[in-house]
């Protein structure tokens, strides 16, 4: 909400967790609380999961297209985000639509270098551009895995996603199957406990 109703400059999320603990349910869920909320300047959501990418470099063209709708090559599209993202533009400055981009399966755009990651987030940091970001990963600690200077664009607001404990699990499956008298109560309290011993996966 901060960051939409302060125009998404120099604002960046990191969220991770281990595999079907809600990252991105949860952030799909409050952006639709958000875009129903009175009061609150209008902003566009574009998304883009790593793991459905031909290479990380793609991230480019697609985020170019989602903010213009016209395609562009790789290397021409990250050169156009460049421009539009990195130097201040009076035109922007009153009152842009915010742009929140959500980078899920963030792993998957790591490269040697880490040059679509820092590029991402410098993008979104650097105060010039109403964009927000939100990066989701199932790696706790790949902030820590970076180089220095990618790790400083990440910032300091992180979100760990802890896995879920037995009683959380029961409490969904019960809640998911209200009015299906189909399962045994107790049934579904040892399958809750057996998901919980071993992963936690809600799925």
């Amino acid at each position: 909400r901060s960051a939409i109703s302060g125009g998404g400059k120099g604002t960046s999320l990191y969220i991770s967790g281990t595999p079907g603990t809600g990252k991105t349910a949860t952030v799909h869920h409050a952006l639709r609380l958000l875009a129903a909320e009175r009061g609150l300047p209008p902003f566009r959501t574009l998304e883009v999961n790593g793991m459905k990418l031909s290479s990380p470099q793609q991230v480019y063209s697609l985020l170019w297209e989602g903010l213009t709708g016209q395609h562009a090559s790789v290397a021409r599209a990250q050169q156009l985000l460049d421009k539009r993202f990195s130097a201040p533009s009076k035109k922007r400055r009153g009152g842009a639509e915010v742009v929140v981009l959500l980078l899920d399966e963030l792993d998957y755009l790591v490269t040697r270098t880490q040059s679509v990651i820092y590029n991402l987030f410098e993008w979104a940091t650097s105060g010039h551009a109403p964009l927000a970001l939100i990066g989701i990963s199932n790696t706790m600690d790949l902030p820590e895995r970076l180089l220095p200077r990618v790790h400083s664009r990440l910032g300091i607001r992180r979100v760990s996603f802890l896995p879920y404990s037995h009683s959380e699990i029961a409490a969904i499956i019960a809640d998911r199957l209200t009015g299906l008298d189909a399962f045994e109560p107790k049934g579904v309290e040892l399958c809750a406990r057996k998901v919980a011993a071993v992963s936690g996966d809600i799925r």
